[in-house]
């Protein structure tokens, strides 16, 4: 009797402990935090038909709208001799060794006897030269003018030495900052590309150029008409075609083995926004062969001028998803601001979304993460917010759920 009544203690002791601990457990087990659920309604691509550009029928061309995206490219990109756009690199690596900033000269550079041998040799073997003189004062602006404008090799020759003692160590400087810019189909022999070893392809220059165009300096000198030097005088940009309208600086390039061959910037204003178009068109040949690069270069970046346009992708306050908490209703979540791109038809479009760290109570407005949007080049972040609040899981709720 008395063992049978002491196990009726323990058992109800037991179901005692049993109905306290079963709340207390429930009152410490973690409560799950809300989850973010975005995806926001946007299409895959750009709507509308692609772009039609008008490649050149011969060579390789390239073409690209800075920051924004590419309009692809055409022939076989596969390294070529690309004569004077070779200059391209030079003037970029003299820029960087010695920086100028807008309306400044630079450091002067004397014209030696060796440097008017120089011009004597290259002008007999009917390269393009700026004259010069022994004891002439260049500055360094003018003699980026000199290469660039006029496209003076025997000036090409001068900036090499200048900066690295010898055009053998200046060249190889040329190549080593093609690697790094990521330029697998290019490597100098010259800084002139007078050697037909100076090859690259359409996509390679057209990325240099791009690289070229965002330093001040260089984007002033290629977009002039001409220059006056101290020796040789006037002289005129071999691109015939800067300033009139499409092209607003460029490089150009023509040998027998290179054929024509053009380096190029255009813009276009769109929703506010400049938008910097480069190009690369090479190995035109024909009675008219730097004509033809000059030629299709305008076009294709007409082309391009026609089709960027402002693309709205998500006005503020739309809804992108759900943010899911287990002891209430969801609650909706919006875009932060509105989301605007430039484009082109059947550019790609795509999404993803990082979430910060929330709490089991979240106001109402609150940032509960990034929504990133990627339209062709271009990366746009959205902050998302809730549009009601979450408040904390109730007692009740944590003492009844499963």
């Amino acid at each position: 009797m008395f063992v049978r009544s002491i196990r009726g203690i323990v058992i109800t002791v037991v179901i005692v402990l049993i109905i306290i601990a079963i709340p207390v457990v429930q009152l410490v087990r973690p409560v799950p935090k809300p989850a973010a659920n975005v995806l926001a309604a946007l299409p895959a691509k750009v709507a509308g038909p692609a772009p039609k550009i008008q490649w050149p029928t011969q060579g390789q061309a390239a073409l690209e709208a800075v920051g924004v995206g590419s309009f692809g490219s055409s022939g076989v990109q596969a390294s070529v001799p690309i004569a004077s756009v070779t200059k391209v690199m030079t003037a970029y690596l003299v820029l960087q060794k010695h920086p100028l900033q807008l309306g400044q000269q630079g450091p002067s550079i004397t014209v030696t006897p060796a440097d008017v041998k120089t011009y004597v040799q290259d002008k007999a073997l009917g390269e393009s030269v700026v004259k010069v003189a022994a004891g002439e004062q260049l500055t360094e602006y003018q003699a980026l003018e000199g290469l660039l404008l006029p496209s003076g090799n025997n000036v090409g020759s001068l900036l090499a030495k200048w900066c690295d003692g010898s055009q053998a160590a200046f060249v190889k400087e040329m190549n080593e900052t093609a690697a790094k810019m990521g330029m697998k189909n290019t490597h100098y022999a010259d800084p002139t590309g007078y050697s037909p070893a100076s090859q690259s392809d359409a996509v390679d220059q057209m990325k240099l150029f791009a690289k070229a165009m965002e330093n001040p300096v260089f984007r002033q000198i290629v977009g002039e008409p001409q220059a006056v030097l101290p020796v040789a005088g006037l002289v005129y940009n071999v691109d015939s075609q800067v300033g009139h309208g499409t092209i607003i600086g460029g490089k150009t390039g023509s040998t027998l083995e290179a054929g024509g061959c053009f380096v190029f910037a255009a813009q276009k204003t769109v929703a506010g926004q400049n938008v910097l178009i480069v190009g690369a068109v090479l190995g035109q040949k024909g009675a008219q062969e730097l004509e033809e690069a000059l030629s299709a270069s305008v076009r294709i970046a007409q082309d391009a001028q026609k089709a960027l346009r402002p693309v709205n992708l998500l006005q503020a306050g739309a809804q992108v998803g759900t943010l899911n908490a287990a002891w209430t209703q969801p609650a909706s979540l919006t875009a932060g601001q509105s989301v605007q791109a430039i484009g082109f038809g059947g550019m790609p479009i795509s999404q993803s979304f990082k979430s910060r760290t929330l709490s089991d109570a979240i106001p109402a407005n609150a940032v509960v993460g990034t929504l990133n949007v990627t339209v062709g080049s271009q990366q746009l972040s959205v902050p998302v917010r809730t549009s009601a609040a979450i408040a904390k899981p109730k007692l009740t709720w944590r003492l009844k759920r499963l």
